[in-house]
């Protein structure tokens, strides 16, 4: 298939992959359990994992296949949180801290020790979601992520973003409700694909509605 100018060229000697993983963590709940964390620590490594391997590129084009490279090693924390300092407002928010890697690759050591393509190394997100009792629902999400790379040479760099997303609701009456949301309120256009032609994300983007429940009483 083709995408942009990077053709990926079908591999029939493609073999399964087989990953060895180890996690450990821990919880804690406080504040008469209106906070929770949650920490993860994990090692992941695969053997034969598919990747798309780069084998010759030029201004115009640039030639990928799938193959088996012989070992990836992925390494990280995740940190998970959530406070409900009451019961119509909560707040959340997760963590991401991961380094995956080539480790083996004997048919190209030149990709060893390369990152994974399209993993970021860190990554946050945040939310906030308030509902009234009775018809009120507002909730604010924004999501940060590091810089990452399209190909496995790591020479197609997406660079980092922040985006920041709304969303309303009223209900009018019992089986009515009228919303509202705006996705990516600050119109960054970042990057989400190089090919090496830049593909950006949508611009903000604004919906407004009608919703009916047909299962409301």
């Amino acid at each position: 298939f083709r995408v942009g100018s990077v053709v990926t060229l079908a591999n029939e000697n493609l073999r399964a992959e087989r990953a060895d993983t180890f996690e450990t963590g821990l919880n804690f709940s406080g504040f008469t359990k209106r906070l929770h964390i949650r920490g993860n620590f994990f090692i992941t490594k695969i053997s034969q994992p598919i990747v798309s391997i780069t084998l010759t590129a030029t201004p115009l084009l640039i030639t990928r296949q799938r193959q088996n490279v012989g070992e990836t090693r992925s390494r990280g924390l995740e940190i998970d949180a959530e406070f409900a300092p009451r019961r119509d407002l909560r707040f959340s928010a997760s963590y991401l801290l991961v380094d995956s890697r080539v480790t083996k690759f004997s048919a190209n050591p030149e990709l060893i020790g390369k990152f994974l393509p399209q993993v970021a190394p860190r990554q946050l997100s945040f939310q906030i979601f308030y509902r009234s009792p009775k018809k009120l629902s507002l909730s604010l999400q924004s999501r940060v992520s590091g810089g990452q790379f399209e190909d496995d040479l790591n020479t197609l760099r997406l660079r980092p973003f922040f985006t920041l997303d709304v969303f309303g609701s009223y209900r009018l009456f019992q089986k009515f409700e009228i919303f509202a949301a705006v996705e990516n309120i600050f119109n960054n256009r970042y990057d989400i694909g190089r090919t090496p032609v830049l593909t950006v994300a949508a611009p903000r983007f604004v919906r407004v509605g009608l919703r009916f429940d047909f299962k409301r009483k």
